[in-house]
């Protein structure tokens, strides 16, 4: 089973540019909006050339590429699914026109089909799953966060941080001096009124607040599964 992790977070808090901990030789990023990413010297690192940059923007080719990485790429230890929720939003505007609450269900169960796929890749694998966060708002204040998606009939029906076992919460906190510091929150509490959703296994980190490097998070995760 591969190690599935969500990286949650808004625009701007250091989702993508967390990639740049990871070596490119071992990592490939689907990427299913084709922007460019959002670090010095990306474009020589990832590329069509060097075969670790693909724009796919379908669900069953997604699937197939994870499983022929798992097949056959064995020296690759890092998959990046770079906002891959826009797999459901683009399928679901290219069904704009179906009536009905049946598509909701098809969209949630093929983002699933997704995770489990991953679910089933080879041990030495990690997935990251970079995925935009939207607010949770009650009474006109916020609460908390959560996966944003394409509306409350498919949030009712499915939430993908249920189903993995590690989610960071990218965020930028500052000093007194307003320098901004970019990581991600490991552990769920509350800032305030608001529920941060984050979650990884008991013991894996001590601190709260981590820097946004996923390949610290990598380290930790091989020091702690062995």
């Amino acid at each position: 089973m591969a190690n599935n992790v969500i990286i949650l977070g808004k625009s701007g808090a250091g989702k993508s540019t967390s990639i740049k901990g990871l070596d490119p030789k071992e990592t490939i990023i689907i990427n299913t909006l084709k922007k460019r990413l959002p670090f010095k010297g990306s474009n020589s690192m990832y590329n069509k050339e060097n075969k670790n940059l693909f724009n796919v923007d379908d669900y069953a080719s997604v699937i197939s590429y994870l499983t022929n990485i798992s097949e056959k790429a064995t020296y690759v230890k890092n998959i990046i699914l770079d906002d891959i929720i826009y797999v459901m939003r683009k399928e679901y505007f290219k069904r704009a026109k179906e009536t009905g609450y049946g598509k909701y269900t098809e969209l949630a169960a093929h983002f699933q089909q997704i995770i489990s796929t991953c679910e089933g890749l080879r041990d030495d694998l990690n997935v990251f799953f970079i995925l935009h966060s939207e607010d949770v708002v009650s009474d006109n204040t916020t609460t908390g966060y959560k996966v944003s998606t394409i509306g409350k009939l498919l949030d009712n029906q499915y939430n993908p941080i249920e189903v993995v076992p590690m989610v960071l919460y990218a965020a930028v906190k500052y000093d007194e001096k307003g320098t901004p510091a970019y990581g991600f929150y490991t552990h769920a509490f509350k800032e305030g009124s608001v529920e941060i959703p984050a979650k990884t296994p008991d013991g894996m980190f001590e601190e709260n607040f981590i820097p946004n490097d996923l390949g610290l998070v990598v380290k930790a995760m091989n020091e702690y599964y062995g």
